[in-house]
């Protein structure tokens, strides 16, 4: 999917392509960390499409950034957990700069509870700081 919006994007359905990018938002590990880089992806390359779907994209968000690891799982649980967050913020992060993103009310309450939760709100300040020092590189993805 991630190689349709390179190379087919103008023979693309984008809200049938939207709705199977909503699917992979609610599935296993894998397959939301591809889904993240694709939302980065999409939000740049149609914004308008990702805009008229925002709230839509806000919740699984906001799922993968609540959930938490049980108290005795193993390091590589928190460490997946965390890589998921950090993937989140990051759409996140490329939904904000949509121009009128900032006008969806689901979107300012979630930003509500990031910056009122320390560890996402430092995740979240770390991206920005990050996406500001090597924008590109946050939306490009090895496809050798």
């Amino acid at each position: 999917m991630y190689t349709l919006l390179d190379s087919c994007l103008d023979r693309l359905d984008i809200f049938e392509f939207l709705n199977h990018l909503e699917d992979g938002l609610k599935d296993h590990y894998d397959i939301k960390m591809l889904t993240y880089l694709m939302l980065v992806r999409l939000a740049t390359l149609c914004p308008n499409a990702a805009l008229q779907r925002l709230d839509r994209l806000i919740e699984p968000l906001r799922a993968t950034c609540a959930t938490k690891v049980k108290a005795n799982s193993v390091k590589q649980e928190f460490e997946k957990q965390d890589e998921l967050k950090r993937s989140a913020m990051r759409a996140v992060d490329s939904l904000l700069k949509i121009p009128d993103a900032d006008k969806s009310p689901l979107m300012n309450e979630f930003m509500t509870q990031v910056k009122s939760n320390p560890e996402l709100q430092s995740l979240f300040e770390s991206i920005q700081k990050d996406a500001s020092m090597t924008p590109t590189e946050t939306t490009s993805m090895d496809l050798s």
